[in-house]
């Protein structure tokens, strides 16, 4: 009897051991999703930068052709 309760202390010490290693293992996947996650957040932080100055861009480029478009009207051929 005394050798069965040895058996299953050492198989449940076994298990504790997988168990501890696939926390460890999960917890580390945890951390690496963690860190990509903010660098997700901070790429579409600089895409969203990268937007507003094409939009920014695109509207002075407008206010110029509009411009150019009055001047040009000036001259006839």
């Amino acid at each position: 009897a005394l050798e069965k309760i040895t058996l299953g202390v050492a198989t449940i010490n076994e298990r504790n051991l997988v168990i501890a290693s696939a926390s460890e293992e999960q917890a580390q996947v945890a951390r690496e999703v963690d860190r990509n996650l903010l660098n997700i957040q901070d790429l579409s932080t600089q895409s969203a930068a990268g937007a507003n100055q094409t939009s920014a861009s695109s509207q002075e480029l407008s206010r110029l052709a509009t411009s150019f478009n009055s001047l040009v009207a000036n001259f006839k051929l």
